[in-house]
């Protein structure tokens, strides 16, 4: 009876300190905290630059001819959340900057406008792993257009990403997503433009402005 006993209460423990949620299906992306009220379909999510970090497009990854920009966020629609571990489907509807300026780029005096063409674009968010895909078509593919004042009057140079994809990565750490050295190629514009471009960017916090008070984003 004694060694019943205490089996029995040596469960009663395990089960105590077995989180509640432990039997329950938790979506891929989730607001509140890791684990929380799942994020509803058609939800909007966004998140402006993080604090005290540039987006950069760099002539050659980490060089010294660039374009910084102190502002830009992004925009998504929730299209699809699943249970964790899967895939997350979003639709990505804003990505802008601005304060942009140039840096170690000859006879170029300022950055114009900085636009991310074609959009809306397919994007995904994984679990485990936290990747983030943003994927463009043949018909709509990834591509900025970066206009740059010169002497000489507007430069206009079209990039377009390699394999049409950027991919970045999420943390829960501080709800953010990073992109780093993504790959563009010039797809027009004079020799003025970089041949290629490598974008590094960090947005968060990502919130769900569909919620009351825009509660934070964690993946799962």
């Amino acid at each position: 009876m004694r060694k019943t006993l205490m089996l029995t209460a040596a469960l009663a423990t395990v089960l105590a300190a077995t989180p509640a949620y432990a039997d329950e299906t938790v979506d891929v992306l989730s607001y509140g905290s890791a684990g929380g009220t799942a994020v509803a379909d058609n939800d909007a999510v966004s998140a402006p630059l993080k604090s005290g970090t540039l987006a950069t497009f760099y002539a050659t990854p980490g060089g010294t001819s660039f374009v910084k920009c102190a502002e830009s966020a992004f925009g998504a629609t929730v299209l699809s959340n699943v249970a964790a571990p899967g895939t997350a489907k979003e639709s990505l509807t804003l990505q802008s900057f601005g304060s942009c300026t140039p840096v170690g780029i000859p006879a170029v005096s300022g950055v114009q406008s900085i636009v991310v063409d074609n959009l809306p674009y397919a994007t995904s968010v994984t679990s485990p792993g936290n990747a983030v895909a943003v994927t463009g078509t043949d018909a709509a593919p990834i591509q900025t257009t970066i206009k740059l004042r010169s002497a000489l009057g507007t430069v206009t140079c079209v990039y377009r990403a390699d394999g049409n994809l950027v991919t970045g990565v999420a943390s829960n750490d501080d709800q953010s997503i990073t992109f780093t050295d993504q790959k563009f190629t010039k797809f027009s514009g004079p020799s003025a433009c970089f041949p290629n471009g490598w974008f590094t960017a960090g947005y968060g916090p990502v919130s769900d402005t569909s919620v009351a008070g825009s509660p934070l984003v964690y993946v799962n």
